[in-house]
């Protein structure tokens, strides 16, 4: 069993498409840790900062942080599990558009 490097720095950056005709927004993310590629999130419904919240879902899902989850079934937001472990935490999101840019 390979042991993991620890987590000094998550990135996530994410492209958001506004579909005019429908009214829904959907986005694409990649997710960096340690300044390598580990995942990248296909295209998906959501609008604000939702790309951030599944690259963290996915992040604890997949043992990169350990953020405490609620009873209701959430996780510990990520600047905050960020802040206390001096995890370095960068993200953005770019406005496309056109769909075939995500």
């Amino acid at each position: 069993m390979t042991r993991r490097k620890k987590t000094r720095s998550i990135t996530v950056i994410g492209r958001k498409w506004f579909d005019r005709i429908n009214g829904n927004t959907y986005y694409t993310a990649i997710i960096l840790v340690n300044g390598e590629s580990v995942h990248k999130i296909p295209f998906s419904y959501g609008y604000g900062d939702m790309y951030l919240q599944n690259a963290w879902e996915w992040l604890a899902d997949n043992g990169f942080v350990k953020p405490e989850k609620y009873e209701r079934g959430g996780y510990e937001c990520a600047w905050q599990y960020c802040q206390r472990n001096g995890i370095t935490l960068h993200y953005s999101a770019t406005d496309v558009s056109r769909k075939r840019d995500l």
